[in-house]
């Protein structure tokens, strides 16, 4: 069962099927698949079904909806690694970091080994998202994003309890 988490401005609560179209319609921005890795585009009805059945399924991890009152502008997870994606309309307004800071807690108030995330190479606002909540970098990784088989680099970071404590308190 996946909890459902509140912040000052969000719900963050399981995904339902009425999320499909909003999923959808973010997804077929490239300005958000081109920095995901797994996603396909473009992205039609059968890919946001498949992904709606497939976050039920306990291999999933544990994956929320970010609703800012008005619906899904959306996704959180952690399944190992953290990972997420919002809407273009939401961007630079401290959503995402307020909605990974409600994850984090959750996460850490659960267990005691590091979360670990990254971003594409060039996707300074998720560099700045993570920096924010306290990861370091790692290492890089190169991965073919599914968008288009181009070759990606990830910058893998890390999140320790003992860091996040300290920042977070």
């Amino acid at each position: 069962m996946i909890p459902e988490l509140s912040t000052r401005r969000l719900i963050l609560r399981p995904l339902v099927a009425g999320d499909g179209p909003r999923i959808m319609k973010t997804l077929n921005d490239w300005n958000v698949t081109r920095w995901l890795t797994l996603v396909p585009f473009p992205y039609g009805e059968k890919d946001a079904a498949w992904f709606l059945d497939h976050v039920t399924q306990p291999e999933a991890g544990t994956v929320w909806a970010i609703d800012a009152g008005d619906g899904l502008i959306g996704v959180i997870s952690v399944k190992p690694d953290l990972g997420y994606w919002l809407d273009p309309a939401f961007h630079g307004l401290g959503y995402m970091t307020e909605a990974a800071h409600s994850v984090l807690r959750w996460y850490f108030a659960r267990s005691s080994e590091p979360l670990v995330s990254g971003y594409h190479i060039g996707n300074h606002a998720s560099r700045g998202v993570l920096r924010k909540l306290g990861f370091r970098e790692t290492c890089q990784e190169r991965a073919v994003r599914v968008s288009d088989g181009a070759e990606v680099v990830i910058q893998r970071m890390a999140l320790s309890p003992n860091d996040w404590r300290a920042a977070h308190g």
